[in-house]
């Protein structure tokens, strides 16, 4: 049986994961108070192109929202390191970017070194350094149409025009049924040529 540290150990750890997930959400759906939200108002963060405030990282990784189509922020390896009331995380992230113009997708990979602080027994990032691994950039070919995604379905968006942001209740816009064969008709085609 757990006891009540163990148990209280589990909790943060938990909180201290759901934090960096809301702050993955916010980036990726460039929604400045939600991104706001996971960090200390006195946090720092140093990303490289960017150092400075917490909150200004939110205001200054927003601007990108008329450049993009889309950002998909994937992080996992989380490790937590709990000493009282404060904690280091450690994280990879993997982000994928299509651009507008240039018309480019890019991904680059690294890490999160989180200092994270508990106050009035909450979890936030006090300090963020974000250590950059490797980084690529492609030209964008191609469309949806090569993953046979039906041109009315529920596209991602940004904040506040996104799915998460919508009635959950609500049955999707989906353009299906379709019939199984004709997806599968796309990939089975031989290459022309």
């Amino acid at each position: 049986m757990l006891t009540d540290s163990q148990l209280q150990e589990l909790y943060d750890k938990q909180k201290l994961h759901e934090n960096l997930m809301l702050y993955a959400r916010g980036i990726d759906r460039f929604d400045a108070e939600l991104i706001k939200s996971t960090y200390w108002p006195d946090a720092t963060d140093d990303h490289g192109g960017f150092v400075g405030s917490g909150s200004g990282w939110a205001d200054f990784g927003c601007t990108w929202r008329e450049k993009v189509y889309n950002c998909n922020h994937h992080v996992s390896n989380v490790l937590i390191e709990l000493d009282g009331n404060r904690a280091k995380r450690e994280s990879m992230y993997l982000n994928v970017v299509n651009g507008k113009e240039p018309a480019v997708s890019w991904a680059h990979g690294g890490r999160y070194r989180d200092l994270c602080e508990k106050r009035d027994g909450e979890w936030r990032v006090l300090n963020r350094v974000v250590v950059w691994d490797w980084c690529e950039h492609l030209p964008r070919v191609g469309g949806w149409e090569l993953c046979a995604v039906p041109e009315k379905t529920n596209w991602g968006n940004f904040f506040p025009d996104d799915p998460i942001y919508q009635d959950w209740t609500k049955r999707s816009p989906t353009d299906f049924p379709r019939p199984i064969e004709e997806f599968f008709a796309r990939y089975n085609k031989a290459p022309e040529g």
